[in-house]
């Protein structure tokens, strides 16, 4: 638990290392989901993300669709950017993480699961939507370019990937600096007299600070850039634009109506046949 009395403790002693504390992560700073900022996370998130897996817009948008024939390890592309980005959401918002580094057998295991999500959504958001998009490393992998108008509507949906890969990556070199560096230099966690849980003992020091700092803002980089992607794909989207009726008909007497309709389509022809060679009104029906 973190307790926000700058740069002291929970028990208001200064920190020995002077600085004040700063999350390294969206996830370190909500970590705690009786808080409110936690379950102001979580609900968010998983509502997100639940959003977009039932939307279905790998099938239902055209600017996205790319076909089932191109698939990876027999796995249709549609079918994994509909099946890892927003289950890896789900995972990433539901399993909270564990700050410090001096961590149990099953605090590892939640970690790593985090994580698991953490890769789901970001690297395989970004994997996807490069794909659909036949950019840079999969412009000759795909067989079928979606139906992405070219200009505006293409370039701003790069813009949107290579914010996300760039971001990701420096959270990445950001994150190894931070486990790599000195123990006496970074964050100290455990128990604290008076107070249950696990506490902040030490705050990081400068040094450290600053990349935990960048790993912070690159890893909110990379949140808003799938926002601003999602946003882009709708609404550049032909669907946007559809009018549907205001009215949904019913059949008012159902066995009557299709009564009618079955004489209609004897006299007629069927709905789909062409007028050239739907039989005429006077033409003999068939025999009995």
């Amino acid at each position: 638990h973190i307790h926000l009395n700058g740069d002291c403790d929970a028990n208001g002693n200064r920190f020995r290392s002077g600085q004040s504390y700063f999350p390294g992560t969206v996830s370190e700073m909500v970590h705690d989901y009786s808080d409110s900022e936690g379950k102001v996370f979580w609900a968010f998130c998983f509502v997100g993300a639940v959003m977009i897996f039932f939307s279905w817009y790998p099938t239902m948008l055209r600017n996205v669709y790319i076909g089932e024939q191109s698939n990876l390890c027999g796995i249709s592309w549609i079918s994994m950017r509909q099946y890892v980005p927003a289950p890896g959401m789900m995972i990433l918002a539901s399993i909270q993480t564990v700050p410090g580094l001096e961590l149990s057998p099953t605090d590892r295991f939640a970690m790593a699961l985090h994580m698991a999500g953490a890769g789901m959504l970001f690297i395989g958001y970004t994997c996807c939507e490069a794909h659909a998009l036949r950019w840079v490393p999969f412009a000759t992998c795909c067989r079928r370019r979606s139906r992405c108008e070219a200009g505006k509507s293409a370039f701003a949906r790069k813009v949107c990937v290579a914010g996300i890969f760039l971001s990701y990556l420096l959270f990445a070199v950001a994150q190894l600096v931070i486990v790599h560096a000195r123990p006496e230099e970074r964050d100290e966690w455990g128990h604290l007299f008076g107070h249950k849980g696990r506490q902040l003992l030490d705050t990081a020091s400068w040094r450290v600070k600053r990349f935990k700092v960048m790993s912070y803002l690159c890893e909110v980089m990379c949140g808003l850039f799938i926002i601003a992607s999602h946003l882009s794909i709708w609404y550049h989207s032909e669907e946007r634009h559809y009018d549907l009726p205001e009215i949904l008909h019913r059949l008012q007497d159902p066995p009557t109506e299709l009564a009618a309709r079955r004489a209609s389509e004897m006299l007629e022809g069927p709905l789909w046949l062409p007028r050239s060679q739907a039989p005429s009104a006077g033409a003999p029906g068939p025999e009995r």
